[in-house]
């Protein structure tokens, strides 16, 4: 357009419609489909999958690093509670009466401001749906071999889990 000129829609006619409003009900839409999808397996999630990441079961990796929590709480040698509120059991640590209340101090000295993280093993969950864990600080200490190598801790013998055999073996070292 030149400066001389007039606009280009000088003569247009702009007309703004809405459409009727109708009250749809998708329920009804969805039950005159020919078919419908219902998953004949219910998912029972015990935790929250964004949460936690336990690997690809294509290739078995990860692809990323530790993820990094802080210990909230230690209810007892065995249980303790993590910062976002996930509640996990020390896999193949059994707490000993007479040690308990040694075995909770040495975890709190040991956790207090540090970074833990976790690694699982083919065993996740335990019958009371508390997450099984071998946990690390973040300088690679091993927590649970070293509440047993203590003696704070018994080994838990009740299952089979893949580090049994060393934390027998440490036990008989102490």
């Amino acid at each position: 357009l030149g400066f001389a000129q007039d606009g280009i829609f000088q003569n247009a006619v702009f007309e703004i419609s809405m459409p009727p409003q109708t009250s749809q009900d998708f329920g009804e839409e969805v039950k005159r489909l020919p078919y419908i999808f219902k998953d004949p397996i219910m998912f029972d999630k015990k935790i929250d999958p964004k949460m936690l990441r336990f690997g690809s079961n294509i290739d078995g990796k990860d692809g990323r690093r530790e993820t990094y929590h802080t210990v909230r709480d230690i209810v007892s040698p065995e249980i303790l509670v993590l910062n976002d509120g996930l509640k996990v059991r020390l896999l193949g640590v059994k707490k000993k009466e007479e040690k308990t209340g040694e075995a909770v101090r040495f975890l709190k000295t040991k956790t207090d401001r540090q970074k833990v993280f976790m690694k699982f093993d083919s065993v996740k969950y335990d019958d009371k749906d508390n997450l099984l864990c071998y946990l690390y600080l973040s300088n690679r200490t091993f927590l649970n071999a070293h509440l047993i190598k203590s003696g704070l801790a018994d080994v838990d013998t009740g299952f089979d889990y893949r580090l049994k055999a060393k934390f027998l073996a440490a036990r008989m070292m102490k």
